[in-house]
């Protein structure tokens, strides 16, 4: 009996800790300024997008990340509904550019979309991830953390 005791306590506070290391890695979103990136344009140069709530679950999400010298950029405007800490669930439209995909030419997303944080990550990324040329080429955009 006292083995079983002890088993169910060591359970409980695996759990526990298992629980409060998920929360304590993926913080819950945040009004304000935050990073935002397509891998084509640079991880080194975030863009930057805004998040404003607009009621208990649902934050409004407007931004861009742009290079200069190769006229390369990403869009997002629309909502986002979290669903979870790991999960945010964003609904309007992406565009973005860069010259050696999709001809040049510019992909447009519009519909629901889900964005995931993913192990040890300090950003949600795109899980629709391919881009409108299709052949596997698929776009990594992120929205960080802070």
């Amino acid at each position: 009996m006292k083995r079983i005791s002890s088993l169910l306590l060591v359970f409980i506070l695996t759990c526990t800790y298992s629980t409060y290391a998920q929360k304590k890695s993926t913080p819950a979103l945040r009004e304000g300024t935050h990073n935002f990136t397509l891998q084509w344009i640079s991880w080194d140069k975030p863009g930057k997008v805004q998040i404003r709530k607009k009621n208990k679950s649902t934050y409004a999400i407007k931004g861009e990340q742009r290079d200069a010298q190769s006229n390369s950029f990403v869009t997002i405007d629309g909502t986002l509904k979290v669903a979870s800490p790991k999960e945010l669930i964003f609904t309007g439209t992406m565009k973005s550019q860069y010259e050696g995909i999709n001809q040049g030419n510019v992909c447009e997303r519009t519909g629901i979309y889900h964005f995931l944080a993913k192990g040890a990550r300090k950003y949600w990324r795109l899980q629709e991830m391919e881009n409108c040329e299709g052949n596997n080429v698929v776009d990594y955009i992120d929205i960080y953390f802070n």
